[in-house]
């Protein structure tokens, strides 16, 4: 009887481990879809010292987000444009989504945090703009 207890046991304990972990692949796969958008989206983006309060951009990350990820608001995203060389003839539009899942899977291993990178042609401007959203996963 107390082997078909611990049997059981582990393969709950499977069960539990392996969706937990399938969760977090799909926050990340989420996180690197908000990622590209962005990246882009600043790349092609007019006014690029004011990116981070547009509507637009905020509308359409908050429609691309899963159910986990908390809502994107303009006190979220911190966007730089450099002004020292060589970042500033470069090119580059750097999106970068960064967030620490609270629920800890991987027991002793630290805190769960992801990122996700992205880095595009800057086509409106010459100077790299590097932009990082600052998330929250429940």
């Amino acid at each position: 009887m107390l082997m078909w207890m611990v049997i059981f046991i582990g393969f709950v304990w499977m069960f539990f481990f392996v969706v937990d972990y399938a969760t977090a692949v799909r926050l990340k796969e989420n996180m690197d879809y908000m990622s590209k958008y962005a990246a882009r989206y600043v790349a092609n983006f007019n006014d690029q010292a004011n990116v981070n309060t547009d509507a637009d951009l905020i509308t359409n990350l908050n429609n691309l987000r899963n159910s986990k990820i908390d809502a994107v608001t303009a006190a979220n995203i911190n966007c730089v444009i450099a002004t020292v060389p060589p970042q500033d003839t470069n090119s580059q539009s750097i999106f970068i989504v960064q967030g620490t899942y609270l629920k800890s899977f991987l027991s002793n291993q630290g805190a769960n945090n992801f990122t996700s990178t992205t880095v595009v042609y800057n086509q409106t401007e010459v100077a790299q703009i590097t932009c990082t959203l600052s998330i929250t996963i429940n």
